[in-house]
């Protein structure tokens, strides 16, 4: 490179000084802290009052005011949708409890039924049915001993009634 080149280059010293000199957590809140920060951070010098650094300062100032408000809406409308959503929630889960009462009810009655059936079907309750059945057989068969007698006499007063009639028709 000529030396006409170097003078014509750009320099961008000032970048690598700033790079290394960390802020440490320093808070802008108002125009002197702006100043206070630039002058700490080049070495003392100060600014003109017609340098850009104070309309950028106004820019961010007004970008915060706006990001605070647009935050705190943001916030008021999260409020209000999770309220909505905790009623929601709650609604859905006393449906989903219902549901769930009712159909364990019918998943109760079902095992019931069942259980009834294997009871049925099982050897017991066919021992169970084969003793009904014999107490119902031995009353049947205790009622008709007991019409047996005048069965017996309707039948023999029968046999006398056509014997008689088989004689007058001879």
């Amino acid at each position: 490179m000529t030396p006409d080149s170097e003078q014509n280059q750009a320099n961008f010293d000032f970048i690598e000084s700033e790079l290394s000199t960390p802020l440490g957590g320093a808070q802008i809140s108002s125009l002197e802290d702006v100043r206070a920060l630039i002058a700490k951070k080049h070495g003392g010098q100060s600014m003109g009052s017609d340098d850009p650094i104070w309309m950028l300062y106004s820019l961010f100032e007004v970008f915060t005011s706006d990001l605070s408000v647009l935050l705190s809406e943001v916030e008021t409308r999260q409020s209000g949708e999770r309220d909505k959503l905790k009623a929601l929630v709650g609604e859905s889960a006393k449906i989903l409890s219902e549901q769930m009462q009712g159909e364990l009810s019918r998943l109760s009655d079902t095992l019931g039924q069942i259980r009834q059936n294997v009871e049925a079907s099982s050897i017991e309750g066919l021992l169970k049915q084969q003793a009904q059945f014999s107490n119902e057989l031995g009353d049947l068969t205790s009622k008709i001993k007991r019409f047996s007698s005048p069965l017996y006499f309707f039948t023999a007063l029968n046999w006398l009634a056509v014997g008689a009639l088989y004689l007058i028709m001879k």
